[in-house]
């Protein structure tokens, strides 16, 4: 049980660093990717899910 906990937090960090790589990758402003950033880095999952959604509607909306 525990192994699985480690994989699957190691897991979500990875997906966490690729996220963060594409928030400083995107072309909103900088003070809007250091927040992003943030909300990433200390709400892994909440972040990370929030980044996500918000990129793919970038589109039709502002981040």
């Amino acid at each position: 049980m525990e192994a699985a906990s480690g994989v699957l937090a190691v897991f979500v960090a990875v997906l966490d660093v690729i996220a963060i790589a594409q928030v400083w990758r995107s072309g909103i402003e900088r003070g809007r990717k250091l927040i992003w950033s943030l909300v990433i880095g200390l709400l892994p999952v909440v972040g990370l899910i929030m980044w996500f959604v918000a990129a793919r509607t970038r589109g039709r909306a502002q981040l």
